[in-house]
């Protein structure tokens, strides 16, 4: 659906985006996460066609967008929706005149604008607000007056650039489980720009880090989070967890079709006691429940332990008292 291939990108003298490499299956929903200037807003922009890029290709639905003329890129960016943080509404049109705009500027005729729009607003949950001006909304509401907007010219992907940053959390939810009833029901890919975790892990698939204006780790969220790659925890800011001397600290990672409770009392049998748990997290991906667990144990019997949990389809790894691991408490 979507492929980026060694692209880079520079403002003057400066680069943002560097041999950045992305592959974004059909009807997926992928994230992409990085720090404020790490170039995710950018990288939309040159996937739209909204930014030129020095070299490198970026291909959607099989067409080489750096090959467009004025009026192909205009078609090519009919069949791409935009979420903005912002909202980016008119001030001074209705919520119907707002979603029904991208179709006036098609000339699309006005009783199928307004039949359109008026199906989109329900879907979002909006059909009482068709005369409401956007002063008059709430910012969860600002957004799903967005995101109907964003569906009318039924687009095939969606690129959604921070828009749940300016909301609070219980109103981030419902617009993620909005966007979540729009891939599955419409079949759209969703392509997710934040700086906010909780979002990568309620909603995507799939997830890229970006920093140094790389992109450094790639995968399924649950993978990335267990694996815990170092600019993960420089995002997330992970503590630091050191063994005493004697002890060594063993890594456990857990997921709930492998590895499951009845594993883990095999493990804590095996151990007799002789152990500290230093940090547990669960997480909750997909629907599937995932866990990081850090604990204390005597360096002469860390080699079998870990012997052990590989019986018991448990993944774990062993740090020394030299190389701390992290944790988030």
């Amino acid at each position: 659906m979507i492929k980026v291939q060694n692209l880079c990108k520079s403002y003057k003298n400066s680069r943002v985006l560097s041999d950045i490499n992305l592959h974004v299956q059909r009807g997926e929903i992928f994230g992409i996460v990085g720090q404020s200037g790490a170039g995710k807003s950018t990288l939309l922009r040159c996937i739209n066609g909204l930014e030129s890029f020095e070299s490198g290709k970026v291909i959607v639905n099989d067409t080489d967008i750096a090959g467009l003329n004025e009026t192909a890129m205009r078609q090519f960016r009919r069949k791409i929706g935009m979420i903005f943080q912002n909202f980016a509404l008119l001030n001074r049109k209705t919520v119907l005149d707002n979603v029904m705009l991208p179709m006036e500027c098609w000339h699309y005729p006005q009783v199928e604008r307004r039949k359109k729009a008026e199906e989109l607003l329900a879907l979002v949950g909006l059909a009482d607000k068709l005369g409401s001006l956007p002063h008059e909304l709430s910012g969860g509401q600002k957004q799903r007056v967005a995101i109907a907007r964003a569906l009318t010219l039924e687009p095939d992907i969606l690129l959604c650039d921070e828009a749940t940053s300016a909301l609070d959390p219980a109103i981030t939810q419902s617009i993620l489980e909005l966007l979540r009833d729009v891939n599955r029901q419409m079949g759209i890919t969703i392509l997710m720009v934040t700086h906010d975790m909780a979002v990568i892990k309620t909603i995507c698939t799939r997830m890229a880090i970006i920093t140094g204006n790389r992109i450094a780790t790639t995968g399924r969220v649950s993978d990335v989070f267990l694996a815990e790659p170092a600019e993960l925890r420089e995002l997330v800011g992970y503590k630091e967890i050191y063994a005493p001397a004697g002890r060594s600290l063993l890594r456990v990672a857990l997921r709930e079709s492998v590895g499951g409770p009845a594993s883990l009392y095999e493990l804590f049998a095996f151990l007799k006691g002789d152990f500290s748990i230093v940090s547990a997290n669960i997480e909750q991906f997909e629907s599937e429940s995932y866990g990081l667990l850090y604990l204390h144990v005597a360096a002469e019997q860390l080699e079998q332990t870990v012997h052990c949990c590989q019986q018991h389809g448990i993944e774990c790894s062993a740090y020394s008292p030299e190389s701390p691991a992290r944790g988030n408490g």
